[in-house]
């Protein structure tokens, strides 16, 4: 059985972002990225179905802009050698997307 639901190629990444939730924010590490979602390591106790704000700093253009990423917890993974949140972007939101979309482009066209 194929539970594959990525439309858009991840591109793995290496920094940082703010998750928020609930009125908490936790600066946590990303490791993949899309233009429909990324992948964040966290000890987080997040049910799936919860939305949340991720803040994440990206180099486009040679500048750095915050991308405001409004999404929602479709995965939790909690084994040993891997705990985070796989968290999908809202449709229909008003957030920074078109920034992340230029970023992931720009890494796809490059490699």
């Amino acid at each position: 059985m194929n539970t594959e639901r990525r439309t858009h190629p991840r591109l793995a990444f290496d920094g940082k972002a703010y998750l928020t939730y609930d009125g908490r924010c936790r600066c946590e590490s990303v490791s993949d990225v899309s233009a429909e979602g990324l992948f964040v390591h966290t000890q987080a106790r997040i049910r799936e179905g919860k939305q949340v704000k991720v803040f994440l700093p990206l180099m486009v253009d040679d500048a750095w802009r915050l991308c405001l990423l409004k999404g929602e917890v479709v995965r939790r993974v909690g084994t040993r050698g891997q705990t985070g949140l796989g968290i999908a972007f809202l449709p229909g939101e008003v957030d920074t997307r078109g920034v992340l979309q230029t970023y992931v482009s720009g890494r796809t066209a490059s490699c």
